[in-house]
Order: C-alpha cells, then sequence, then structure tokens
C-alpha cells in the first residue's frame, strides 16, 4: 500500500449536512470532506464493509494481467488477495480505537467462473472466512443454482473451515421439500440463522440480514419462502433489543438504492428499511451495485452505506455510541487496486480452487478458466451510455448467438452484457474474462454453470414492438436497454410518438446485404431470433407491461404461441444484468441445445460467445484469433433518424 493508514480518501467527509429534498424526507446526506470528532467518553467502533463481490476473487480486468503481488503494474479493480491485505491493514489501523467487525451484504456469489464450481467448494464462504468475515446475508443470487444447490455451497464452504455466519431474517426453509434438506440442516446446526450476536471491545452487537421485495422477484428460491422485509426486521430488532440487550443493532439489507431526480441517492428500499424500523443503527446495503461515496443518514441517526460491486472498494465506517446517541465519526471507500501488495495465503487458495471451476462448468465443452482465446486489440466496453463505444462488443456477442443457433436474429440489449473485454497490458482474452460477459445461472434442461440461450419466433410487427419498447429509455440508467441485433438492422426517430419510433426493420448482414420486412401486421411471416434466458420472459411480457399497446406473441417454429408464466415478472429497475428471469417462466422447448456428440446439452450465452471467437481466422496456425474491431465490426445495426 503507498497509503497511511490515516490519511484520508477522496472519499472522506466534511461536516457539512444537506437535506435531500422533500421526497425523501428525514434523509440527509453527509458530503465529501466529513469527519467529526467522537464525543468525550464515547464507544467508537469501525465496520468494514462489502457487498455485491459476485465471486471476483481476481479482480474484473483481464485475468492473463492480474499481478496481486506488485504494485502499479495493472488496472484491475478488485481481488480478494489485495481485498484480504486492506482488510489487515485497516483492522489493525483501528482496532486501538475500538472493536471491528466486517460484514457483507450479500450476492458474494455469481458473477465469474468461479461460482461455477461453488456447489462443489464453497469458494466464496470460504476465502471470506479466512479474510476475516463476522457475517453476511442471502442476496438474489445465492439462490442462482436454486435452494439445494446453495445448501450444497453452504455445506462444502463450513465443512472446509471457519465462515461468516449466514444470516437471514425473512428467509424460510420449512416444509417437506427434498432441496431444502441441506438448509434445513445448516439452519439446525447454527451456520445459517435469523441473526447473531457478536460481543467485541465491550459491545453488544446485534446483526441480522435480509432480502428486499425487488431482490425475491429474481431469487430463484424453489420452496423457500420470504417474510416481508420490514415486518421480519421490526420483529427481529425487538428480539435484539429486548431479549438480547445489545447496544448496537446492524441490518445486513439486499435491497438496493435508488436516485432520484436531482442524480443523489437518497431513496430505496434500504433507506426505508431505517426509516420504517428506528430501532435499527447501521444499514449496510446491497443489491444496486451503488458506489455510494456519501453516507445516507436516515432520521437523523441511521447511516445507510454501500461499496458498488465486485470488490471495487471497501468501505469504512467509523461509528461513536454515547448511550443512546450513535454519531458517524467518518466514512470513506478505499478502492481495491494495485497499490496494494496482495496476501499471499488467499492467492494460493484462489488458485487451487481453479481446477474445480474448470471440472464443474467448461470440461464439458471442451475449455478451462485460464484458457486463452483470443487477441483484443483495443477495449471492448459494455458502455450503456455511449452506444457507440458499446457497438464492438454488442455485435460481437450477438453475432455469436446467430452463428450458435443458426437463427435469423441474434439478439440482446445493453444490459445483458456483464462485462466488457479488456485489452489491458497484452490483450489476451481467456475463458475466465469471457465468461464474466455471461456469467450468471444455470440450466433449464441441463445443470452446467451458465444461463442457456433462447430462441422464439416472431412477425415483422412483433419485431418492430419488441424494438418499440426497449427504446424506450429511462433516465435513472440511461441506455441499458438499447436493443442489440445481429441479421437484422433497424432505424427509429426518437422524435416520433411513443411506440412509433421504428420506422423499418431489415433482415440480412453486410455480406448477403439486408431487405426491408413488413412492420404493418399485415404479412404473418415467421423470423427465429435468439437470445439471453433473462431477456426472453421479459419480451413474453411486454402486452403486460405497455397494458397492451404494444402487442406481441413469441411463437415455437409451427406458429403456436410459446407459454411463460409472466404474473410475477416486473420490469428491473436497474442493473438488469445482474438479474436471472424469475422460477418457472421459461419454456422449456424454447431453450436451444447442442446436436450430436453434445446432444442435449444447453447451448450456454459463454459457450456461444467462446465458440465464436474459436472459430475466428487465424493468419498462422497455432496463434490466437484477433477480435475483429474494424469498421465492419462496428457496423452501425440500430440507425438513428432525425
Amino acid at each position: 500500500m503507498h497509503r497511511r493508514d490515516d490519511e484520508p480518501t477522496a472519499a472522506a467527509y466534511s461536516r457539512r449536512e444537506f437535506v435531500a429534498g422533500a421526497a425523501a424526507a428525514g434523509v440527509t446526506m453527509l458530503l465529501p470532506g466529513f469527519l467529526a470528532a467522537a464525543p468525550a467518553g464515547a464507544k467508537t467502533f469501525t465496520i468494514l464493509h462489502t457487498n455485491d463481490m459476485h465471486a471476483s476473487f481476481i479482480g474484473m480486468g483481464p485475468s492473463a494481467d492480474y499481478t496481486p503481488f506488485t504494485v502499479n503494474d495493472d488496472g484491475t479493480r478488485g481481488g480478494y488477495a489485495r481485498l484480504a491485505a486492506l482488510i489487515t491493514q485497516r483492522t489493525q489501523a483501528r482496532r486501538e480505537r475500538g472493536p471491528v467487525m466486517i460484514l457483507d451484504a450479500g450476492d458474494y456469489s455469481m458473477g465469474t467462473a468461479f461460482s461455477a464450481a461453488t456447489r462443489e467448494t464453497g469458494g466464496e464462504l470460504h476465502l471470506m472466512g479466512k479474510m476475516g468475515y463476522d457475517a453476511t446475508t442471502f442476496g438474489n443470487h445465492e439462490f442462482d443454482l436454486g435452494p439445494a444447490g446453495l445448501g450444497k455451497s453452504i455445506g462444502a464452504a463450513s465443512k472446509a473451515g471457519r465462515i461468516p455466519a449466514v444470516l437471514s431474517a425473512n428467509a424460510s426453509f420449512a416444509g417437506a421439500d427434498a432441496s431444502l434438506a441441506d438448509l434445513q440442516r445448516l439452519s439446525h446446526e447454527g451456520v445459517i440463522r435469523r441473526y447473531a450476536v457478536i460481543e467485541r471491545g465491550g459491545l453488544r452487537f446485534g446483526i441480522f440480514g435480509s432480502l428486499g421485495k425487488e431482490a425475491m422477484i429474481y431469487t430463484n428460491g424453489g420452496a423457500t419462502t420470504f417474510a416481508d422485509a420490514t415486518e421480519s426486521a421490526k420483529e427481529v430488532v425487538k428480539i435484539l433489543r429486548e431479549t438480547e440487550k445489545v447496544d448496537v443493532v446492524i441490518a445486513l439489507s439486499h435491497g438496493g438504492l435508488e436516485k432520484g431526480p436531482d442524480g443523489n441517492y437518497h431513496d430505496g428500499e434500504d433507506v426505508r428499511l431505517a426509516r420504517d424500523v428506528p430501532g435499527i443503527d447501521v444499514v449496510i446495503s446491497g443489491h444496486s451495485h451503488t458506489e455510494l461515496r456519501e453516507a445516507i443518514i436516515v432520521n437523523g441517526r441511521t447511516p445507510v452505506v454501500q461499496t458498488g460491486k465486485e470488490s471495487r472498494n471497501l468501505g469504512e465506517l467509523v461509528i461513536a455510541l454515547d448511550g443512546d446517541k450513535l454519531t458517524v465519526v467518518s466514512y470513506q471507500l478505499y478502492p481495491i487496486d494495485d497499490t496494494i501488495v496482495g496476501d499471499q495465503a488467499i492467492a494460493a487458495d484462489i488458485e487451487k480452487l481453479k481446477k474445480s471451476v474448470s471440472a464443474a462448468a467448461f470440461a464439458s465443452r471442451g475449455y478451462s478458466i485460464d484458457q486463452p482465446l483470443a487477441i483484443a486489440p483495443r477495449d471492448l466496453p459494455n458502455t450503456f451510455t455511449d452506444i457507440a463505444a458499446g457497438t464492438l462488443l454488442a455485435n460481437l456477442v450477438t453475432d455469436a448467438f446467430r452463428v450458435a443457433t443458426r437463427a435469423d436474429i441474434g439478439f440482446t440489449a445493453n444490459g445483458m452484457m456483464r462485462a466488457g473485454l479488456s485489452r489491458g497490458k497484452t490483450g489476451v482474452v481467456t475463458v475466465y474474462d469471457v465468461f464474466a460477459v455471461a456469467p450468471l445461472g444455470s440450466g433449464v434442461i441441463d445443470p452446467t454453470p451458465g444461463s442457456t440461450l433462447v430462441t422464439g419466433y416472431f412477425t415483422g410487427h412483433d419485431l418492430k414492438n419488441l424494438l418499440e419498447f426497449l427504446l424506450i429509455d429511462n433516465a435513472a440508467h440511461p441506455g441499458e436497454y438499447f436493443p442489440r441485433a445481429s441479421g437484422m438492422r433497424f432505424s427509429y426517430d426518437l422524435s416520433r410518438p411513443r411506440f412509433d419510433v421504428v420506422t423499418a426493420v431489415e433482415l440480412g448482414d453486410l455480406d448477403r446485404g439486408y431487405r426491408a420486412i413488413d412492420i404493418t401486421g399485415t404479412d404473418v411471416q415467421l423470423f427465429s431470433l435468439t437470445c439471453p434466458l433473462m431477456l426472453g420472459p421479459i419480451i413474453v411480457a411486454i402486452p403486460k407491461y405497455t397494458k397492451g399497446k404494444l402487442p406481441l406473441v413469441p411463437k415455437k417454429k409451427d406458429g403456436t404461441p410459446l407459454t411463460s408464466k409472466v404474473d410475477a415478472l416486473e420490469m428491473p429497475p436497474e442493473n438488469s444484468g445482474y438479474l436471472l428471469p424469475p422460477p418457472g417462466t421459461t419454456d422449456a422447448s424454447s431453450v436451444d441445445t447442442e446436436t450430436g456428440a453434445n446432444a442435449g446439452l444447453e447451448i450456454k450465452e459463454w459457450q456461444a460467445i467462446m465458440d465464436h471467437l474459436r472459430n475466428l481466422p487465424v493468419k498462422n496456425k497455432g496463434e490466437l484469433p484477433i477480435i475483429p474491431v474494424d469498421e465492419r465490426a462496428a457496423e452501425v445495426r440500430g440507425i438513428k433518424l432525425g
């Protein structure tokens, strides 16, 4: 580290406060520069915290560049070796001034190749235990492999050694369903519990976990049931205050934050939880991937904090407690980057996990985690707000989908691509890097990690209405649903009336040429469209979202409608790329599968992209193919008019 223990970062805060707005009454924010003095005689404690780490064991830069033991030579953000080293440093720096808690607000799993073997290794909780975490909670992604998969993961981690307490006040695993057996056993053993009480440094801390309402919708919980987060919190806080006699109540809440019209974060489920349950002293927030550089103060006393995602930052919240009076002394985010020399033991554990990952996820498709696939001559970002910058990646991905299934159209939306491909120092793109573009979920038909491609058939009018819906932008997260396609290009004019901005749809490509298709509804010819699993149920639900103003019916090849349960599906407000479709929303007949030796295996999103890269032309045998970034590769397939 090239930073003194007590040197303030750019995220330290001043004494100034401002009222965030009438729409968020009772909420204030601590602005940059805040550093308060602890009241004389008060007891001070520190919370080091993370959220939404998504198994970012080696960070989210090009894996070939990652050098955790040397400084100032890679651009990787995150990574557990560096995170562990910083936790150790900050714990040592703060311990003399009071107890230190290390906490996480959920979605510790799913997001990189390492979670592909979570059922076998429990690697996420295993490493968190070694880093000294006291507690975590469930996010929606802990359930991506179903309750049975989650039970296997926690069980494997707990057998390997100490793990943080897994807390959930509003999840219930009661019932006779066989998929709940491991979670029931772990609950009986106290590995999973509603709350934990930790006595440290003369203070008694009560900590509980909670899953928010919006996150519940996208939780593949199976027979798991979830109670209302607020009511469950009230019950647990009463127990912690009256029975357990704790001094401090901390909520690990995976509910999220929402950006207001003024661009500031002062609302969201985690803010409302603090507002509606005044017995909570601190909320460690997760789910919305918000890099919150100002602590939100609710009811004049309760801080709500969040660090972003993918172990990019470590949050440090320092609080003074004087009787019942709680004062935020300081709050700051420490970046996890290559100014930090990583922890050798954590790095060694990560190397051991790679073999399990390759066996669990990639061997069946002929890949391994560190395998080089191609050379990126420049960055291919997944930038939502800069449509042009994100076009290279979008075209690459949708081309891969179309090649994999031989559909007329390969299709996605900006937010469905979870990561970009970075050139880094060498340009080498590995299996680890590509998997991060499409890392979530398991199969509909086969259990191999990673979500599948699905295909439906649409008329020209259906395609127009699909594009109309995705072209409705949202000021809170602009560009996230912008449509991306291969085998199709479209023209649109945003000055036209809502739901009628698309002026033309053409099928084809630069090699074959394009031909216009009828979009008026008079032609009933069907065209096949392949898209990611997450996008499928959203497409099916477009008539519901628009109250019938944009009718469309995804069909099977024979013209009969695909069936999908959309009643529980609500439009994802943010970070859609990290949400999976609710269980029971995918028609199995739409799932794309392989033929020949791999018959019955799904065609995974990540597999389609890897296969496409591996089949790109090379100049000389044995060389890695170069990802095309020329004018053809950057073809504009959404043509903006007006």
